[in-house]
This record gives C-alpha cells, structure tokens and sequence, in this order.
C-alpha cells in the first residue's frame, strides 16, 4: 500500500476516533504499542499502522463500520495464535476484540453468550465458577472463537465433540457494517469458515456440566525413539478396536527437554467416575514404559495451566499439518524417523489430536461448512524456534515431516486439512470445504462481493 494512502488512512481513522474516545487505540509512536502487537509467533518486520481496541460491541460496530465505509483495510486479532502470521498486516489497520470478553451463562445453565474477544482460558475460569466447561483447546492464551469457528480440536473433542459444533448462535458484523444475527446460512458458513463473511462479535455456544476431571502428562521413557512409538501405537490401536470410554481423550506429542527429547502423552478423563478414570490411565501407561505420571484430580482451568507450561510465551517460525485416518506402520515409521532427526531447540514440539469415530462431530452435518467430519488424526508440526540461528534447520524439518507423511498411502489421507494450521499457499478450498465448497463460493460472492475480509482464512 502507498505510503500517501497509510498517511491518508491513518488521518481519517485519527479524526474519528477523536470523536470516540471510549475506543482504546496505539500506533507506532505509542509505548503501550509493541505489547499491544505482540503475538505468539513474534513478527517484528510487521508494523500495523494503527491497533484499535473496541470495548464492546457497539463500539465495535462503530470502528469496522467506519473502516468499510472509507475503505481502510484491516485485519482481526483476539488471541494473536495464528501459526501462520495472519494476525496483523505491515501497514494495515488491526482491530483487537480482546476487550469484548464477556461470558453470560443462561439461567438454565445449557448455553453461554460469550464476547468475540474471550481468550480460552478465561472462558474456562468463568465458566468453571458455575461448575460448568465448554469444549476448548488446550492453551488458555489462544482466542476461543477464532479456535472454535475454523473447527475446533482439543481435550474434549471426543466426549463433547469439536468447537465448531458448539456455536448455536452469533453477532456478526457484515460486508456492510452492520450488526446482524447469524441466520441459518450465515450459521452454516460461520461453523468452518469464521472471519470469511464479519466480525464475530459474540457467539452463544453449548456448555456442560463439569467441574473436575482427572489430566495431566504422561512421560514415555524415550531413549529408544522408534521402539517407544511403535509399542505405544500399537498398544493404542488395539485398546481403540476394543472401545475407549468418550470420556477419555489422549494426545501424543514430543518435546525437547534439558534431558533431551521427551515423548509425552496429554490424558484428560472428562467424567465424575473417577475410579474408571484412574483404570483407564493405568490402562495406557502399560502401552509403553511410563517414566513420570502426572495425572491428577484437578479442574478444567488447572488442567490449561499446566498444559501451557509445555508452551512458550513468544516464540518464531510456523505450522505444518495434515490429517491421516489412521496411525498405520507407515505412518508410525515416519513419525519415528522424523523424531529422531527433530532439531534440539527448546521451542519445537511435536503433537496429535484425535477427532475419534465416537466423537458427537465424527459424522456428516448440513449445518456446518467444517468437512473433516470421520475419524482421524491431525498432526500439528509446531516448527517453531527460541534461537533465531535455528529457525531454518527447524522450518526444514518441519516441512520435511509434513512431506514424507503426504508420502504416504494415499488412501489413508483425508483430503481436507486443518484450515487455522494450514499455510494460504496449502489451501485447497474445494478440499477444505468437500460437499460445501460451491455453497461457500456462492455465499462469499452474495455476503462480501468486494472482498471486504480478504484478509480472513478463506480466500477465493
């Protein structure tokens, strides 16, 4: 963009917020600025020309309304975890929801209306004050809607299904600047393609009843890499073929530790009946040699801290994903290669959701664009780096992994990928959305027909 158009942009977007200074905002000459942009994947060369802060929904619609109105691109940021970097664009203007956090809880307890801008791990401390969870991912800093709208995976899956089928409702902000309510086609678009078509301002989604559950980390003895996968995936294949309560939820993943690397496998048993818990993690820690067991009573929102421990705070680089329907002897075997040759940086990590065939989000829907909709795994490849010096070797790596595994059968990859993990390059649309994607081609160019949320994850 033309340095005389930034200037201009930025002039008009001054004048108005002069007129409302309820709205927060930086721009580069602030000093609350860098930690304002700050993102998980740290991108200093990206310069926002300005970050707006609306601290509710009117004023929400206020800002983007006057943005579409003058023609100011912009992009949207909640939680800044976009592995991808999409966060923020060099010289555009960034709207920051992160203000507009509220959680109302019905009286009946089944549904909460909750602000477009709530980070996962605050929606889980409100909702846990009522003895209630929600599905979420594993890592409180991340935005909820942004997680839950693009599909959704996490330590719930299984028992509550994925995120994306947790929207029942939403406030959206469209093409036209106003505040709407989803209608049922809007819904449908929303639940797979989120920012593609507004500004989700609110969403009312599904909660449930639960306030303490059994997690925690189990540390696989890791001095033979290709013997500790082989045994563990075995042993699971065989225990998924008998049946594996809804309530429990494994994710395998790997990271270097001052020790060196670490096979790890993330337990949550979301149930009361805790004595069945303690015999089903008893049941996976007898797959493979287990070295250290933290598997404890604990609730959802003590669960998400110590799974972010695992988690740097900033960190550089990107993901690479693909899904597989099933953890073959191929599969295993590349997992097997690539781990042995996983860079050393404290940073990378390595790890698996299972979207199980028992799962509620495990079959067809109309209602929702989201198609990975059988059985499968999705690999998250988190080629990320502390020391800049290691940032190729790990991005290579990385790449290489996602490589091999497209490498193999065929038949056992599924056509959509992950949308929030997979680079703009990578994204096959007619993939992604299989059965909807002329439905989605069709209400793009209805709902946004000058490209308004170019800027979003779906791009046609």
């Amino acid at each position: 963009m033309a340095l005389e158009t930034v200037r201009a942009n930025l002039q008009k977007l001054e004048e108005f917020l002069s007129r409302h200074p309820e709205i927060q905002h930086v721009t580069s000459s602030s000093p609350e600025y860098d930690s304002t942009r700050a993102t998980f994947v740290a991108r200093p060369d990206v310069t926002p020309s300005a970050i707006v802060r609306p601290p509710t929904i009117e004023d929400a619609v206020s800002i983007v309304s006057f943005l579409i109105t003058n023609k100011i691109e912009f992009t949207v940021r909640v939680g800044g975890h976009d592995m991808l970097s999409r966060t923020f664009k060099d010289m555009i203007v960034g709207v920051d929801l992160r203000l507009i956090n509220h959680v109302v809880i019905d009286e009946n307890h089944l549904t909460a209306r909750v602000g477009g801008g709530i980070l996962i791990g605050d929606l889980s401390r409100k909702l846990h004050e009522h003895g209630l969870a929600t599905a979420t991912g594993t890592i409180a800093p991340v935005g909820y809607v942004g997680w839950a709208m693009y599909g959704g995976y996490g330590p719930y899956s299984t028992q509550f299904g994925l995120g994306v089928d947790h929207i029942i409702a939403a406030k959206i902000i469209n093409a036209q600047g106003e505040l709407v309510e989803a209608d049922a086609d809007l819904l449908k678009a929303i639940r797979g393609a989120g920012g593609a078509f507004g500004v989700l301002v609110e969403v009312t989604i599904q909660v449930h009843r639960l306030d303490k559950i059994l997690a925690g980390v189990l540390f696989l003895k890791s001095d033979d890499i290709p013997a500790a996968v082989r045994q563990y995936n075995e042993g699971y294949r065989r225990l998924s073929a008998e049946g594996i309560p809804a309530a429990l939820t494994i994710a395998q993943a790997a990271v270097n530790t001052p020790q060196g690397l670490a096979l790890l496998l993330l337990v949550n048993w979301s149930s009361p009946d805790f004595e069945s818990g303690k015999i089903w993690v008893d049941k996976i820690s007898r797959l493979a040699p287990v070295v250290l067991n933290t598997v404890k009573e604990t609730t959802p929102p003590g669960w998400l801290e110590e799974a972010g421990r695992l988690v740097p705070r900033e960190t550089q680089g990107r993901m690479y994903t693909i899904n597989v329907k099933a953890i073959t002897n191929e599969v295993v075997d590349v997992i097997s290669t690539h781990l042995q040759r996983m860079p050393s940086d404290p940073h990378i990590i390595w790890d698996m959701h299972e979207l199980r065939r028992s799962s509620p989000s495990a079959r067809p829907r109309s209602d929702s664009v989201f198609a990975a909709r059988e059985g499968h795994f999705m690999f998250e490849i988190v080629s990320i780096a502390e020391k800049k010096e290691n940032l190729d070797s790990v991005l290579a790596w990385g790449k290489e992994f996602q490589e091999a595994l497209y490498k193999t059968d065929p038949d056992n990859i599924l056509a959509a990928t992950y949308l929030s993990m997979t680079a703009p390059d990578e994204i096959d649309l007619t993939k992604v959305f299989g059965e909807h994607y002329e439905f989605m081609r069709e209400f793009k160019q209805s709902h946004d027909p000058h490209g308004v949320f170019s800027n979003g994850y779906v791009r046609f």
